[in-house]
Formats: structure tokens, C-alpha cells, sequence
């Protein structure tokens, strides 16, 4: 397991980077990317970037989505992407502790996820990080045609450690 992850905002050198990661390669989504990464740390478009570092290396991208039309005040979606080589040491069941740390101390009450079906090492990073699974979204997204189940994840203030 690594022995620091932390949440910060991007630094400006971090944007090739911070696309592969994403696995961002079409130059309009690359631009569409450009305007969140360069306010990173900052709310934009009901989105807010930061970046997962592990032991002093840019490993991950962690997004906090909040928006007012489908969220309650308080609420907030969050999404995490893991750079290959860093998946399986720990590192995302660290960010999901930090995130929820991150948020609550903001003043929010609750952070929710979800994954693939076939993602089991994000499903028990959700599990080791103290989140509750909460369902099944049935047919969620359609890849290459074929409907894809996502599983649910949540973690409150209230919850008990």
C-alpha cells in the first residue's frame, strides 16, 4: 500500500499527464478538459478537478460533481480515475477516504460513486474505504452497443467508522 495520497489542484505542467490518465485523446474533448484542468481546485461548470498524488507522483484525477437542478444542497457525485500502473496497491481506497474528508470538511453531508460491474478491484476499494453499496443501476451506460450495469456506492457524515 502507499504510504501518502493526497488531493490537490493541478499544477499547470500536469495537463498531458492529467490526459492520459483520463485517457482523453480527442482534441475537442481535450479542449473541453482544458478549461476544468486550468481551474483546478476551483468549482467550474459543477465541477471540481484535483489531483491524486501518491508518494509525490501524479497518479489519478478525482472529480467532485454538484448539480443544483438533480442534487439536494449538500450532496455531491464523485468520479476517480487511477493511472493503470497504479491500480491495485491501495491507492484508490486511500483517495476515497481522502475525498470523503475533503468534502465533509467543506460542509457537505454526502458523497456517492459508482463503477462498472466488472470493476471488482474499484468495488472493494469502495468497500475498504468505508463506503455503503447501495444498489444496482441497471443499464446505466451502453458500450459498443451493449448496456452496462453499474454499481452504487455512498458514504455520509452520519455513517459510523
Amino acid at each position: 500500500m502507499t504510504s501518502s495520497v493526497i488531493l490537490r489542484p493541478y499544477r499547470e505542467s500536469e495537463f498531458e499527464r492529467a490526459c492520459v490518465i483520463r485517457e482523453i485523446s480527442i482534441p475537442e474533448k481535450i479542449e473541453r478538459f482544458r478549461d476544468r484542468f486550468m481551474l483546478s481546485g476551483q468549482w467550474f461548470d459543477h465541477y471540481l478537478h484535483l489531483a491524486i498524488e501518491a508518494d509525490g507522483e501524479l497518479v489519478g484525477d478525482m472529480q467532485l460533481r454538484h448539480c443544483d437542478f438533480t442534487m439536494p444542497p449538500g450532496a455531491l457525485h464523485m468520479g476517480l480515475e487511477l493511472a493503470p500502473e497504479s491500480r491495485g496497491h491501495g491507492i484508490g481506497t486511500q483517495a476515497l477516504k481522502a475525498v470523503a474528508s475533503y468534502a465533509f470538511g467543506e460542509g457537505h453531508h454526502r458523497l456517492e460513486g459508482s463503477t462498472s460491474q466488472e470493476n471488482t478491484g474499484m468495488r472493494k476499494a469502495f468497500e475498504k474505504a468505508g463506503w455503503k453499496f447501495e444498489g444496482i443501476l441497471h443499464d446505466l451506460f451502453l458500450e459498443g452497443g451493449n448496456p452496462v450495469d453499474y454499481y452504487s456506492y455512498a458514504i455520509s457524515k452520519f455513517d459510523e467508522s
